[in-house]
């Protein structure tokens, strides 16, 4: 296979920006990713001190052009919109990732979505619904559809088919302005032909939640017919993306 590679979905963890950073340059090397959409993390309730240093190692790398961003915010805290703001205009992030700090249905995330649907950013959401352990700020699918209702305008890129495909995928089915990724432990014979068939070939978008397993979602892909391999592979992620950050093949 030579088609390019965007990987939608990745990461940095805070404490470990250099290790995880060699690690992404490495599989894209052995690869041939042509573009990483990262951002830095670190606890699941960051106080602001923490996300401006998650967005600061974040931004340190979007000079690379092997690398596109996403900015981290806490939509719970009064100066999330200026943390999204600077991001987007000063430090040079594409997009806006909301991990488990809040509900991604919370009042407070609707102003963050508003200037996401303004400037043409994609809101990459943490999406996991689990029997076990769910945490108190961590969406579902049921959360993701009611603020894409809300936000028409807003781009959503549910992570992970929402943790669940079966439950996660029926509820994003009608909504346009919602993808969905297949990053992480989703790893089921069946899970990426289910969202092939509910959304189509323009709505799934490759992500691999490195510095985990690039593998693991990368040979999803490789029994798929060769126009939705394109698709998914980096197709979507342009056009999702929208050449923000110069990321036209």
């Amino acid at each position: 296979m030579n088609e390019p590679i965007f990987d939608a979905h990745a990461h940095i963890w805070l404490g470990r920006a250099a290790q995880d950073t060699a690690l992404l340059r490495r599989a894209a090397e052995r690869y041939g990713i042509q573009k990483i959409y990262i951002s830095c993390l670190g606890s699941h309730t960051p106080d602001p001190a923490e996300i401006e240093e998650c967005n600061r190692q974040a931004a340190r790398l979007l000079s690379d052009p092997l690398f596109g961003g996403y900015v981290t915010v806490a939509p719970e805290q009064p100066g999330a919109l200026e943390v999204l703001r600077r991001g987007a205009e000063e430090q040079g992030f594409a997009g806006m990732k909301i991990w488990v700090s809040c509900l991604c249905d919370e009042p407070c995330c609707d102003p963050l979505y508003d200037y996401c649907g303004a400037w043409g950013l994609p809101v990459l959401i943490h999406t996991f619904a689990k029997t076990v352990g769910q945490l108190p700020g961590e969406s579902t699918a049921v959360h993701l559809r009611r603020a894409a209702l809300r936000h028409p305008k807003a781009k959503f890129l549910m992570a992970h088919l929402g943790g669940n495909c079966y439950h996660g995928l029926p509820m994003v089915q009608d909504l346009p302005n919602v993808w969905v990724d297949f990053s992480g432990s989703n790893c089921r014979f069946d899970d990426l032909p289910y969202a092939l068939e509910l959304l189509g070939s323009e709505r799934v978008v490759f992500g691999t939640d490195m510095p985990g397993s690039f593998a693991m979602s990368y040979g999803q892909v490789l029994a798929l017919p060769q126009e939705a391999r394109r698709k998914i592979l980096w197709e979507n992620a342009q056009a999702l993306f929208n050449g923000r950050d110069g990321n036209a093949l």
